[in-house]
């Protein structure tokens, strides 16, 4: 939903800097054994990032409980820790973690926003893909809800796969495919849905559809422009009482088409959806 400019921190910095933190020295010369590996595989991850097929990536399933070694005799457990403890507990691990937190500037990418980034999401789950865990291409700054909305299911084809904010193709974060509809209830509501262009590729459709439904953005949409909307209606019974029905679908329209807005932003969708709708423009007070 919205672009990140991608970490420019390397697999092995990152990787480096979570080590540094690493006390125990018979881990710490095993782990650093196994850096041509995590090398080798970031590469990869990157590699497909760029042409969308991360989903190809093969996950790492196990019966509950165990431990799978992950390469040498490095286990799952231990690349966690590298994530859960000396990224996000230890310095100097913990400067990078926050340097990605704080380039998504109080926005999540996943919702276009709505949420403020509390923690950084693995787009690959580190459960499945531990070898990602302090891969900062991999780590995507994300709000509570969207946490919470994220289907936890892998993704098996290229149409599962979520919107990535570093790598995916720009049409997916300039161009419009979530749009609403008026309902003139009392109050007055907003139905969002999500209807990519034409043109584009039946993968990219969907992988918009899917993304639109798994981080449920119709409903929190909805949410948000509830409150706006009754500040409207607000508004034009008073201040812009005295304008036309054609005025006020003109100043609709002009919120709408404000620059402060990116294509799917909830707000210019809502103002855009109000201004096209005669019977809400056209409506008496």
């Amino acid at each position: 939903m919205r672009r990140l400019n991608l970490p420019e921190c390397t697999s092995m910095q990152s990787y480096n800097l979570c080590l540094a933190s690493v006390l125990d020295l018979n881990l710490k010369e095993r782990l650093n054994r196994v850096s041509g590996f995590i090398e080798e595989v970031s590469e990869m991850y990157i590699n497909q990032a760029r042409v969308g097929n991360v989903y190809s990536i093969p996950p790492l399933i196990h019966p509950r409980g165990e431990d799978p070694i992950i390469n040498a005799d490095i286990r799952k457990s231990e690349l966690l820790k590298l994530y859960g403890y000396h990224m996000v507990d230890r310095h100097p691990g913990r400067g990078l973690y926050d340097v990605i937190l704080v380039a998504a500037k109080e926005q999540c990418p996943f919702c276009g926003g709505i949420g403020r980034p509390k923690s950084l999401d693995h787009y690959l789950p580190k459960a499945n893909y531990p070898q990602y865990a302090v891969l900062p291409q991999n780590l995507v700054p994300c709000c509570r809800d969207c946490n919470t909305e994220k289907s936890n299911a892998l993704a098996v084809a290229e149409d599962d796969q979520a919107i990535h904010p570093y790598f995916d193709d720009d049409k997916f974060f300039l161009e419009q495919w979530v749009f609403a509809r008026v309902n003139l209830t009392r109050p007055c509501s907003l139905v969002y849905f999500s209807a990519p262009p034409i043109e584009w590729s039946d993968v990219e459709r969907n992988r918009a559809l899917n993304h639109f439904r798994d981080f449920n953005i119709g409903a929190r949409y909805s949410v948000q422009a509830a409150d706006e909307l009754s500040a409207l209606v607000d508004l034009r019974r008073g201040y812009l009482s005295n304008i036309s029905p054609e005025e006020f679908s003109r100043y609709l329209a002009s919120v709408s088409s404000s620059a402060s807005y990116f294509s799917n932003h909830w707000k210019k969708i809502m103002y855009q959806a109000l201004a096209q709708d005669r019977d809400f423009y056209n409506a008496p007070l």
